[in-house]
């Protein structure tokens, strides 16, 4: 590698939406660097405000916890976003993005936000994924990852952030150590 991912800061996200291809209506992460948190953030809007199927609906309703509201409707839960995006921007140049599966959920989120921002420069390119750093390291990215405190529960999206950073952090390590030897 020439440069040293592991302490490169990475902009981490997960989102919530009304089943794989739905919309939105929660989305959280930060700038990480070495799988620590600089900053985080969380941003919800009530799930009946996201488009999506109602058999979708069923699910979010007893598989996601419940998230604090923060904004009215998935425009401005985007836009909210956005911010924190061009401010992780500005702050680090050559910082990258990255999620874990991030097709199709995290994809369409960000293709919505690129959409409703009109500005194409502060797209994301690539968007890094999570998955394929640890497959590359030898880990196997559809296992369940055993989750610390923080990282609790599942589907809140905070949580699964800081999970996709840690794992992010340990696949970049062991690319690190299969470089050296």
């Amino acid at each position: 590698m020439s440069r040293d991912l592991l302490h490169t800061p990475f902009f981490i996200f997960d989102v919530e939406s009304i089943g794989l291809y739905g919309e939105g209506f929660a989305v959280a992460g930060g700038v990480y660097i070495a799988g620590e948190a600089e900053s985080e953030f969380c941003f919800a809007c009530p799930p009946a405000a996201a488009e999506g199927e109602e058999s979708d609906r069923k699910w979010v309703m007893k598989n996601c916890p419940a998230i604090e509201t923060t904004h009215d409707f998935p425009d401005e839960l985007r836009e909210a976003f956005w911010r924190e995006w061009k401010t992780a921007k500005a702050a680090h140049p050559g910082i990258l993005m990255a999620g874990e599966c991030v097709y199709p959920v995290e994809v369409k989120f960000i293709t919505e936000c690129v959409r409703q921002d009109g500005k194409i420069i502060y797209a994301p390119y690539p968007l890094h994924e999570i998955s394929s750093f640890m497959l590359a390291a030898g880990m196997e990215p559809m296992d369940r990852h055993s989750r610390l405190f923080d990282e609790i529960p599942a589907h809140f999206p905070l949580a699964d952030a800081r999970l996709s950073a840690r794992l992010l952090a340990t696949a970049l390590r062991r690319l690190a150590l299969k470089n050296e030897n």
